[in-house]
């Protein structure tokens, strides 16, 4: 929660009119618990959205976004939660993880991905973009690594440009 990429999705969510939730998986920062395989961290992401929902007064657009990790936890939640009407993925680890959530979302789906990223191969987020078949979708390719260290604005512009 506490890193440059997961501030830049919230200042650009935030800049489009969303309410936004961040939030440490268990075991992270001062959160309690220890890390789950996975299945905890998507128990932790559904006990997030419902937080967020019993505050709302209305029934809101709910955009998942997720970094690296929590890129890959945002879909499998999305395959399990029908009211997510987006996904917004920065640096989805298609090297470690599969991507079957990913292929079978077929709402709107937004990828953010670095051409020198290691953990998240430009060629995977390319091969797996073109098999989607949404309507719906977009990619933004910025010249780094995994880090995005110094181009945290290209996130928050591209945000704002594909939610406003």
């Amino acid at each position: 929660m506490d890193n440059n990429v997961i501030y830049s999705m919230e200042k650009g969510f935030s800049s489009a009119g969303f309410t936004t939730l961040r939030f440490n998986f268990r075991g992270v920062g001062r959160s309690e618990g220890s890390y789950g395989g996975g299945d905890g961290e998507i128990r932790d992401l559904i006990s997030a959205l419902g937080f967020l929902e019993s505050r709302l007064d209305f029934c809101p657009r709910v955009v998942l976004a997720g970094y690296s990790f929590g890129a890959w936890i945002c879909a499998k939640v999305a395959a399990l939660r029908r009211e997510v009407s987006d996904l917004f993925l920065v640096s989805y680890p298609f090297a470690f993880f599969d991507q079957k959530e990913v292929t079978n979302f077929k709402k709107r789906i937004y990828f953010v991905c670095g051409s020198k990223d290691q953990i998240s191969p430009l060629d995977c987020n390319m091969r797996v973009y073109r098999e989607l078949p949404q309507i719906e979708k977009s990619i933004m390719v910025v010249n780094t690594d995994h880090f995005y260290f110094g181009l945290e604005a290209e996130i928050e512009d591209f945000i704002e440009r594909a939610f406003s």
